[in-house]
């Protein structure tokens, strides 16, 4: 009797197991549903299309954008800007920048390498980031999006990010600049 576990009928041992399969079991949803949440892209070319956002993001940060008129012209001096830092650049992987190509999940503004979509947005009001939504869960099924704000005040950047959060679409990051 002297070695005898005490008898409260539930065993320590098997709590463990059943709290360490908990854990596994929670695990292995949340892996599942990043797994789901990655772009055809990602599931192609992983490695590529890693190595391609770790490229462009900063030269993304060091984008200063000038003062334009239209979403378009903003558009046009990113994706300049891109040509000129990414794909002229010897040491990086970029090949390949469209600007507006015609795809089957619509035309978003800049395409790289067929990976990654930036989608340029000025202070985008509430109706129009609601209509948003679609496209960008469109294009993030096949390549990584990101969205790239121009002139839109912190508090709309959260509730934007609030909003693909609670979509489900936290996986599209957003970008903003003054």
């Amino acid at each position: 009797m002297g070695n005898d576990p005490p008898s409260s009928g539930v065993r320590l041992d098997h709590l463990l197991w059943g709290a360490g399969g908990l854990l596994a079991g929670a695990w292995w949803v949340k892996n599942q549903a990043d797994e789901a949440k990655k772009s055809r892209a990602e599931h192609d070319d992983p490695d590529g299309t890693a190595t391609i956002c770790k490229e462009v993001a900063p030269i993304l940060d060091c984008w200063e954008p000038e003062q334009y008129d239209c979403e378009d012209d903003y558009a046009d001096d990113l994706y300049q800007f891109l040509c000129d830092e990414y794909v002229d650049d010897p040491d990086s992987s970029g090949e390949d920048i469209d600007l507006r190509p015609d795809t089957c999940q619509g035309v978003p503004d800049i395409l790289i390498d067929d990976r990654l979509v930036l989608e340029v947005k000025v202070n985008p009001n509430k109706a129009e980031r609601d209509r948003l939504l679609g496209q960008w869960a469109g294009y993030s099924r096949e390549w990584v999006t990101w969205v790239v704000l121009i002139d839109t005040p912190s508090y709309r950047v959260r509730e934007l990010e609030e909003l693909l959060t609670t979509k489900g679409l936290e996986q599209i990051l957003v970008f903003a600049f003054s």
